[in-house]
């Protein structure tokens, strides 16, 4: 879900309000952690991803338009430093694995669900970026097709295909890998 960010708050930001980007770093952090998650693979690459992320935004405020959601522009950078970060890469993107005394502790069912998990995680992973992004913003950040085409920078037609593609390779992944459970 998109965190809303009012006007006055977003105005104050632009202005260079350190309590203001608080609020927001505050309100946003969750979201950008799973984007980062997401895009990037592990616990510690989404930690350092949030943090570089609301620096990015801090020093870009001057680009900002008040008069203008501030979530969508939040999150075009975002993306695009999750972009960059993969570009750079050179190990496949792994996964921070839950340490052993959390596993003993845990429910059986919960452990299932966070097998399910770390499997659509896997899968993924294995995405081409553009097919990525598309899926974390529509179905992890709940944006609507118009809101994620402002914030690639892509028309709505676009989003639709990639999204339909996305889908479709996820899906001959999972069917490939077998249901976890």
């Amino acid at each position: 879900m998109i965190p809303e960010i009012d006007r006055e708050i977003s105005q104050r930001f632009h202005n260079g309000d350190r309590e203001a980007l608080e609020v927001i770093v505050a309100t946003c952090q969750g979201s950008l952690f799973g984007i980062g998650l997401k895009m990037l693979g592990g616990i510690h690459d989404a930690k350092d991803f949030v943090q570089d992320v609301c620096i990015k935004i801090y020093n870009k405020r001057s680009l900002y338009n008040p008069e203008l959601p501030f979530a969508p522009w939040m999150y075009k950078i975002a993306i695009n430093l999750a972009r960059e970060r993969l570009r750079n890469r050179k190990e496949f993107p792994g996964s921070d694995s839950m340490p052993a005394e959390i596993i003993e502790e845990t429910p059986r069912h919960l452990l299932v669900d966070q097998e399910q998990s770390q499997a659509v995680h896997t899968i993924l992973q294995q995405l081409e970026p553009k097919y990525r992004e598309c899926l974390v913003l529509r179905f992890e950040m709940d944006m609507a097709l118009k809101e994620i085409a402002t914030t690639l920078d892509l028309p709505v037609g676009t989003v639709k295909t990639r999204l339909r593609r996305g889908l479709m390779a996820f899906r001959e992944q999972w069917l490939k890998n077998g249901d976890p459970q």
